[in-house]
């Protein structure tokens, strides 16, 4: 398995477009996933930079409806299947954002006309070996801090569309958790429950941990328990919290930083 970031927060690369959202190139058993699409055409550009050919992408996966994950959608056109939580298309704002829109910038119609769309709350399995996790259940608390959006009617968004993606591998399971807004433990419990498999590769994506507070404590003594042999973090991810983990998971987890071109194999 291979992944390459196509955009990210981070950027080390001066010939590629960093900006403040996730999209993630897939390539596993010779078959191409793309996670995700960033905000803008920045990922294009960058895969055009990589020499990566996303027309040979085989799916899509949006991990939930917010801007920095999905508006990159518009500038694709395929017939492509596009595999999301039906949840995607809600009305969102964003607290942080002095209340500006923070939904997806298509309808579902609209992405409908371009893509196979499947929706499901559903676990999905994509290829042999990778499912969609579907609607995460929330085994542990996750605190209002991880839902920065709130609904028409001024209600908390608990985004139930947040979701991520598993891959099983002979040597343990691999989890692409993108925002983790749903919290990264209660995806990575949701994919040990869909694959029977509890040895953990490997935790990609944004964990949504900003400061060193009393959960990010909890989630960093749920990898030393889970035994989690390596962690990919980025996006959402503070620079702080990530060398809270380093320090505090030395020997146990191999800690990874993710920015726009990073590739990584396992």
């Amino acid at each position: 398995m291979k992944f390459t970031v196509l955009t990210e927060d981070r950027n080390c690369d001066s010939n590629l477009i960093s900006e403040n959202g996730l999209s993630i190139y897939i390539e596993v058993n010779h078959q191409k996933l793309l996670l995700d699409s960033g905000i803008t055409d920045a990922f294009l550009k960058n895969a055009k930079t990589l020499n990566i050919d996303l027309e040979q992408v085989d799916k899509i996966v949006l991990s939930h409806g917010h801007w920095d994950h999905g508006n990159g959608l518009k500038y694709m056109d395929t017939k492509k299947t596009l595999i999301l939580h039906p949840q995607c298309f809600t009305k969102r704002y964003s607290l942080l954002r002095h209340m500006e829109y923070a939904g997806i910038n298509e309808t579902k119609e609209e992405l409908g006309k371009k893509f196979e769309l499947i929706e499901t709350k559903n676990p999905y399995k994509i290829f042999e070996n990778v499912w969609f996790l579907g609607e995460i259940e929330r085994k542990f608390e996750v605190p209002i801090q991880n839902l920065p959006t709130i609904l028409e009617d001024e209600k908390t968004d608990y985004l139930q569309d947040d979701s991520g993606i598993v891959i099983q591998t002979e040597n343990g399971i691999i989890v692409f958790g993108s925002c983790s807004h749903s919290g990264i433990h209660n995806i990575i419990e949701q994919a040990k429950k869909i694959t029977g498999e509890n040895k953990i590769l490997a935790v990609i994506g944004g964990f949504h941990l900003k400061k060193i507070d009393a959960y990010t404590q909890k989630i960093v003594q749920y990898f030393k328990e889970s035994q989690v042999q390596n962690a990919y973090m980025g996006h959402c991810t503070s620079d702080e919290v990530i060398a809270y983990f380093e320090k505090q998971l030395k020997g146990v987890t191999n800690i990874n930083t993710l920015f726009a071109g990073a590739q990584f194999e396992m």
